[in-house]
């Protein structure tokens, strides 16, 4: 058989990923881009679609076994570009800076190695998975009636790291990555002149209270020997006028910690408080929940497969301490399967994920390959 994996072939596409970025749930371009990439290499299913704009690719060994899956994010950031890339975003304001034009890269790359050898036993199923960035893109691949009958026995997603040695395995037993939830708080009054403010009902001072009481319930929580963390993100008064008195006020905020269970306590402490707060005031209240990310808890024996791979590839492996404060929707994929998340060092200069300035290195794409293949050989053959 003529070899089919090519790096030069995987590095062209990752650039043309990366030209090409889209948002969350928008991802119709780039669905296409990868399955006219993937259609050549002949999968025994190719499942589109899914959960969106998802695309699955499905390789079967001649003898039963389990399913394995892996999954990569398809979806950019809106954010504008700052790099003078020959193959900079094409997208005005939209931009692969997170590295997942490299991780669908690199999931297409273990695509080409498995047309050239299939697994010998079960199957390994290949998730290109959309709206990673909004929390949303994992539970509606899950919630599709298409994922009933690709349900795994076990999933694997990797995630580059800057801060990290290029090509190091960076590895955590048990919570990789924390839960969080945004939190969003409407408070509805009555706007007025700004010369008659009281025929009006300014929300103004249930938002300060609720801007202070949340502050102190920040500073109270990082105290507490569970890792709890409240960030106030975005708060509104009214509009930008000088003959208006407010009647509309809005405050965000996004709750972390490394437990599902503590996070739902959390919310269920903030919304308490905010409907105490907004009562005191006569003021109406409007609540809603956003970008839900659950725990990502990572099996112990995927884990040590995760440690095999590193070991047989000659790959540095690096053992976490703690897990990390930012969430990954691949979590919520722990409800259906055992999973696990490593990360693979992209460099201890290299810019911040999100940072406009980031590009994926291409140099990641081989040595991450070979980790996923050699995972799938373990667990197919």
């Amino acid at each position: 058989m003529n070899q089919i994996y090519n790096i030069e072939k995987l590095v062209a596409l990752r650039r043309e990923l990366h030209t090409n970025p889209e948002l969350s749930g928008k991802e119709v371009e780039t669905h296409k881009r990868l399955k006219a990439f993937l259609s050549p290499l002949n999968a025994d299913e190719m499942i589109e679609n899914l959960g969106g704009n998802g695309l699955a690719l499905v390789f079967k060994g001649k003898e039963k076994g389990k399913k394995t899956l892996f999954r990569a994010d398809i979806d950019a950031l809106p954010i504008t570009e700052k790099t003078a890339l020959a193959y900079a975003s094409q997208n005005a304001g939209v931009a692969h800076v997170c590295g997942h034009d490299g991780h669908s890269t690199i999931l297409a790359g273990l695509a080409m190695r498995l047309a050239e050898k299939r697994p010998q036993k079960g199957e390994v199923i290949l998730l290109f998975q959309p709206a990673e960035e909004t929390g949303e893109g994992a539970q509606q691949v899950i919630d599709d009636p298409k994922y009933e009958k690709l349900k795994p026995n076990l999933a694997f997603a990797l995630h580059n790291l800057p801060g990290f040695d290029n090509n190091t395995i960076i590895i955590k037993r048990d919570t990789f990555a924390a839960a969080s939830v945004g939190l969003k708080i409407k408070l509805h009054g009555r706007t007025a002149h700004a010369s008659q403010p009281e025929t009006g009902l300014s929300p103004a001072f249930a938002l300060a209270e609720i801007i202070k009481g949340f502050t102190e319930m920040a500073e109270r929580w990082t105290q507490s020997e569970k890792f709890k963390l409240l960030t106030l993100t975005y708060a509104k008064l009214g509009e930008q006028a000088f003959g208006t008195a407010p009647g509309e006020a809005e405050c965000w905020m996004t709750i972390r910690s490394y437990e599902d269970e503590a996070l739902h306590e959390m919310e269920d402490e903030c919304v308490k408080s905010a409907k105490q707060i907004a009562d005191r005031n006569g003021i109406a209240i409007e609540l809603s929940r956003h970008e839900p990310f659950a725990a990502t808890v990572n099996d112990a024996q995927a884990t040590a497969m995760i440690e095999k791979a590193a070991e047989a590839n000659s790959l540095k492996i690096i053992q976490l301490d703690t897990p990390f404060k930012w969430s990954e929707d691949f979590g919520q994929f722990g409800q259906c399967s055992p999973i696990a998340l490593f990360g693979i060092g992209s460099g201890l200069k290299q810019p911040a994920l999100h940072n406009p300035d980031f590009n994926f290195p291409d140099s990641l794409i081989d040595p991450a390959v070979d980790m996923f293949e050699h995972l799938c050989r373990q667990n197919n053959g």
